[in-house]
């Protein structure tokens, strides 16, 4: 089966999943059930309409569910039945769909998959709250769970709390750079590549550690597993900062072309161009970015320079080298099977997905 048509298929057991674990209309047996009996009595209503309805109205905009399909894909390249597992695939989905709620209201981003961002849409204040909530709600397919020993859910919850603490650290270097806090000539590419690993590549480093875990894999190959997923990671942001501000159909439904020249932010392209061009256009790059202007005509100069110094070349060639690095790191770990030649053709479609 291609990968796209393996990947929807998946796609749909994890929506599913998705719908048995957070309802599109609240009731007092499903909060309780979520919850416990409080005593008193659940504002049914208020909770659907400041967590139910908005949560579906981010995760129904689709996104390729990418992330829980790896860890649904490294349990059965270690010999397990995925679908036996299928509930625990909805914890990093949830969790990376939290993370682009607070990442749109860092950022004041506008749009998100083609549509208005959530807290454009519902107001911030409900935006960070469900943020908030998205982050430990999907613990409860963990923590209810009868198939999993209470070693396999501590060993979880243990990669769980260090990967969320690497993903707040890395939003505050990220957040520190675009607001210029930092000398953006001491940014150099081993600090952006450790800034991309904690705020993005965590996200796909725990869905691989999260699949290792439930598939029974010892520390060393779950530790392994982790580091693949990681710079999986860090590759598919490397293509996001591309697909930022060149035009394709992929950016387009991501947000406006440009945006992260608006936001400020120092990408690798922007690090590459700073090492390569010439004083005064190092000096006007900066400039651009410290604007934060939505201006066309800047936006695009800025976007000239780092073209001028082949930065995007730089970049991609990076990306690809960091999934050969990744492929080398878990190719050993894993036992040839179906399920692990399915993970190398993910691997190489997330990748590839701007051609």
């Amino acid at each position: 089966m291609p990968i796209k048509e393996y990947m929807k298929e998946k796609a749909k057991l994890i929506n599913s999943e998705l719908e048995t674990y957070l309802k599109r209309k609240s009731s007092e047996r499903y909060i309780e059930a979520l919850l416990g009996r409080s005593g008193y009595e659940y504002d049914t209503d208020a909770i659907t309409k400041s967590i139910l309805e908005p949560a579906w109205y981010l995760l129904d905009q689709g996104g390729k569910r990418w992330r829980p399909i790896l860890s649904l894909l490294v349990i059965e390249a270690l010999g397990k039945d995925p679908d036996n597992y299928i509930e625990f695939s909805i914890i990093p989905e949830v969790i990376h769909n939290a993370t682009l709620i607070h990442d749109d209201i860092e950022d004041d981003s506008d749009m998100r998959r083609g549509n208005l961002a959530v807290h454009k849409k519902f107001g911030i204040d409900i935006a960070n709250n469900l943020g908030d909530f998205m982050y430990f709600f999907p613990l409860r397919a963990l923590v209810d769970s009868k198939k999993l020993d209470e070693k396999t859910k501590s060993r979880v919850l243990s990669f769980y709390i260090r990967e969320m603490t690497r993903v707040a650290l890395g939003q505050s270097v990220d957040i520190a750079w675009h607001r210029g806090l930092v000398n953006p000539y001491e940014i150099n590419e081993k600090k952006y590549l450790q800034m991309a690993h904690d705020k993005t590549g965590v996200l796909s480093r725990f869905a691989c550690e999260l699949g290792g875990v439930i598939g029974g894999a010892d520390d060393v190959t779950v530790e392994k597993l982790g580091t693949f997923g990681a710079m999986i990671g860090i590759a598919f942001q490397l293509e996001d900062d591309i697909l930022n501000i060149y035009e394709s159909d992929l950016s387009k439904n991501k947000g406006g072309v440009g945006d992260d020249i608006s936001e400020g932010k120092v990408t690798m392209l922007v690090i590459h161009t700073l090492s390569n061009a010439k004083e005064e256009e190092r000096k006007r790059l900066i400039e651009i970015l410290s604007m934060h202007t939505k201006d066309k005509e800047p936006i695009e100069e800025a976007i000239a320079i780092i073209t001028k110094y082949r930065s995007r070349e730089y970049v991609e060639e990076l990306a690809y080298k960091l999934v050969r690095e990744a492929w080398g790191t878990v190719n050993s770990s894993l036992p040839d099977s179906e399920a692990k030649s399915k993970l190398k053709e993910l691997v190489e479609y997330l990748i590839n997905r701007s051609v």
